[in-house]
Formats: C-alpha cells, structure tokens, sequence
C-alpha cells in the first residue's frame, strides 16, 4: 500500500491528466448500505471542482448504467464508460449506446431465466442491453451464479464476476475497451490515463492504461495489474483531496 499524499503527487499535472474513476469499491464502500448511503453531497461538489480543474479530462468507468451513475453525482453529468465500457457518454453529451442484436437478447433472458430458477435469492437487475446479479461480497453462491450464466451466455454476451456483482453485457465490452474510446477524443486524447479501480473487472481498466503510456491504481486487493495500490475507497479521496490541494484551484 502506498500512503494516498505520496500517490497523488505521482499524478500527472492536470494539463495532463486523463481520470478514469470506478465507483463500487472506489468511490463509496462494496456493500448494499454503501450503496444507499451513495456520495455526500460535498463530495460530489468537490469531484465538480476537479473535473474543471482537468479540463473535463476525467470520468466514471463502471459496470453500472448511465441512468444508475447520475443520480449518484447529481447535479453532475459527467463524461461515462457505463455497463463495463459499452455504453459511453463524451462531455458534450453525445453518448454511443450499443445496440442490442437478438441474440443477444435471448442469452440475457435465458441467463435471467436459469439464475432465477436455480438461485431465487439472487437479485437480477436488468439494465438497457444488460444484467446485473447482484449479492453481498464474498457469497458462497456468487461462483456457481457466474459459471451457469457462462454457460447460457452461448458467446453471445459477456459474463464478467466482480465483489459484489456478475455484470452481463454485450460481447467484447470491458473497462479497458471503454477507456480506450474515450481517449482516443478530446479532451481526454494526449493525456495520461490513470484508471483507478478496486474489482477484477477494474484489471482491463489498468492494461488499457498502461497501454496507453499511464497506470492503474487498485483499491484494496482484488484486482491484480495495478501500479500502486491503496487501501480502501476513503484513500482514493484523500488521494484525490491531496492532489487538489498540490494543485489549487480544485
């Protein structure tokens, strides 16, 4: 583990810095009472604040929606990699939403179907073109859940297991691919990506980064891949708090 005041003075200037933030285990705590609690409201005005200071260079990476994401930074609306990175949205608004083939509606039904029947204490959330089964961390179901869902996904979707959640998705979507796109336009192109993330999924998230000349900061020890680590979603605001303050004006 790395203390978050020494972490944030290896960022990147913010001229430079391109912020890719999960929230699950990075922003908030993993479990259900996190959740409901979401982001205190000075939190949120001061993630505000930084996204000015980056120029708008920075956004959410989550295997979460967009219209889950926003109502937890209200009144922000910013820049997402949603649903594993297939659902993206730019800072000006325009948003690249996957469309859904039938076949791969018939594997998120059949995958909703088969965990249903055979785990009816699982919570099945349906998302736009994607699923969540979603369970406390460390459910000793959570791996029988995962295989059958490979099992009815049929290659048509992709089933990607996390702490907290098994996120069913369009084939080929992971954090990295999302992180990819959006770096690839302003005003995230030409910077450095530092993605930071606290779950397996999080690890295409740092090989993308890392591809692309930066690095990835894991959040407690599930992920594997990251540069640094720090030890839970209260290091990442203080990490981000003492960057702020190494560079006024967030």
């Amino acid at each position: 583990m790395i203390d978050p005041t020494d972490l944030a003075a290896r960022l990147p200037a913010p001229d430079r810095l391109a912020l890719f933030l999960d929230v699950d285990g990075t922003l908030i705590g993993p479990t259900y009472a996190d959740r409901e609690r979401g982001i205190a409201a000075e939190r949120i005005a001061f993630l505000g604040r930084l996204y000015d200071r980056l120029g708008g260079a920075m956004a959410i990476v989550s295997g979460r929606s967009v219209e889950t994401v926003d109502p937890m930074f209200k009144p922000l609306i910013l820049p997402v990699a949603a649903l594993q990175g297939a659902d993206r949205r730019f800072p000006d608004g325009r948003r690249f939403t996957p469309v859904q083939t039938p076949e791969e509606r018939r594997a998120l039904d059949d995958i909703a179907s088969a965990v249903a029947d055979a785990y009816p204490t699982m919570d099945i959330q349906w998302k736009i073109g994607a699923l969540a089964i979603v369970y406390n961390e460390g459910d000793p179901l959570a791996d029988g859940v995962a295989a059958l869902a490979e099992r009815h996904a049929s290659g048509h979707v992709s089933v990607i297991p996390g702490r907290v959640s098994i996120d069913v998705v369009p084939r080929g979507a992971n954090k990295g691919s999302g992180l990819t796109f959006l770096m690839e336009h302003t005003p995230f192109l030409g910077r450095v990506p530092v993605h930071v993330g606290d779950d397996v999924p999080d690890e295409s998230g740092f090989a993308a980064a890392h591809r692309l000349g930066g690095f990835g900061i894991g959040i407690g020890l599930k992920a594997r891949g990251a540069d640094f680590r720090l030890a839970d979603h209260e290091a990442t605001w203080a990490m981000l708090t003492a960057y702020a303050a190494r560079h006024p004006g967030a």
